[in-house]
């Protein structure tokens, strides 16, 4: 059956902009998981432009189905593993794109997404690549 997610990404990135807590990224989510999505994707980037951590610990901790795009970095992979997102995308990050514009570097980077994936299968957290 085929599976419907989200990004809420530019919601948050709307939030940031304005520079208050509207829109809700809570009350989002609510709307779409009762719109009928089956989960809900977020990237916490480096820079946080638009997913903050409390809102990654935030969306997971209500229980939804997050699915956490995130930097192939050691850093990113323990935040993932505190938060227990039910799904990781890791996708390359370059700071001046607006959004993802190409894929991993499976040849550069093979031994540290190597790592990182097998780490967050054993806490059972699901893993893919953004190629």
């Amino acid at each position: 059956m085929t599976k419907l997610g989200i990004n809420i990404d530019h919601v948050a990135t709307l939030r940031n902009a304005r520079g208050e807590g509207h829109p809700n990224i809570t009350e989002i989510a609510k709307i779409v998981k009762s719109s009928g999505a089956d989960s809900i994707t977020v990237h916490l980037r480096e820079d946080r432009r638009h997913i903050k951590d409390h809102d990654l610990k935030m969306l997971c901790n209500k229980k939804y189905l997050i699915n956490m795009e995130m930097a192939a970095n050691i850093k990113m992979m323990n935040i993932a593993i505190k938060n227990k997102p039910k799904f990781v995308c890791i996708v390359p990050e370059k700071r001046n794109e607006v959004t993802t514009e190409g894929g991993l570097n499976l040849n550069k980077n093979y031994n540290l997404l190597k790592k990182i994936v097998e780490t967050l299968n054993k806490k059972k957290i699901r893993t893919s690549l953004f190629i």
